[in-house]
């Protein structure tokens, strides 16, 4: 369970017009300011986006070759659920829309009864005892690093559109932080995931960013 207030002033997401999601980055990046290393610094963006989406579930998983990563979860698991443990991996092939849409840019939100375009959510949302969720792409100079993701328990209310939009910027902003320091783990340590990707297995970079190294100021 994250240990941060969530500021109750603070317009929620589903609110959020282009001013007020560029000040929810600001925010986001003030939480990041004193975090170093990999964990670190995922573990304080996936406590932003777990108050500021007010998730019952937050995590930030790395996406490479063939394989998934999960590196850092926050919030209390409900009776019954199943998750994947921190730095348990999984192949791609488990969520194929999912890692597709991610690869190109995309991000995807559903719900139960809604798939969104993604049908594997429904097989997800049951298992993880879910109502609702949504993810989108972490990104670092131009290639696709991994993903945010957030969800909801039975009972709450689903996210929408606007929801997914404030999550996309605000995962362009983890990506200037958390794509940096996996570069930095994978050349301190290429043994970390459990084998080479496929060769065959293209990786499709992400749109072309022009300011890909710079942080945008504030």
């Amino acid at each position: 369970m994250s240990d941060q207030t969530p500021d109750s002033s603070r317009p929620r997401p589903s609110d959020l017009p282009a001013v007020s999601r560029l000040a929810a980055g600001n925010a986001l990046r003030s939480r990041l300011k004193n975090t170093a290393g990999l964990n670190g610094i995922a573990g304080a963006a996936a406590s932003f986006l777990y108050d500021f989406f007010e998730a019952d579930d937050a995590s930030i998983s790395l996406l490479k070759g063939d394989w998934f990563r999960t590196l850092v979860s926050v919030g209390a698991e409900a009776p019954g659920e199943v998750t994947h443990p921190n730095g348990d991996t999984y192949p791609v092939s488990d969520y194929p829309t999912v890692t597709r849409l991610l690869r190109s840019g995309s991000g995807y939100v559903s719900s139960i009864g809604n798939p969104g375009g993604v049908p594997e959510s429904q097989k997800f949302l049951v298992e993880y005892r879910m109502t609702t969720c949504m993810g989108a792409p972490i990104g670092y100079q131009g290639t696709v690093v991994g993903e945010v993701f957030v969800s909801r328990v039975r009972g709450r209310s689903h996210y929408t559109g606007h929801e997914l939009a404030a999550l996309l910027d605000l995962a362009r902003q983890i990506g200037y932080r958390v794509g940096p320091a996996v570069k930095a783990q994978d050349q301190l340590d290429p043994a970390w995931w459990p084998e080479d990707p496929d060769p065959e297995v293209a990786e499709v970079t992400a749109p072309a960013d022009p300011d890909e190294d710079t942080e945008p100021l504030a």
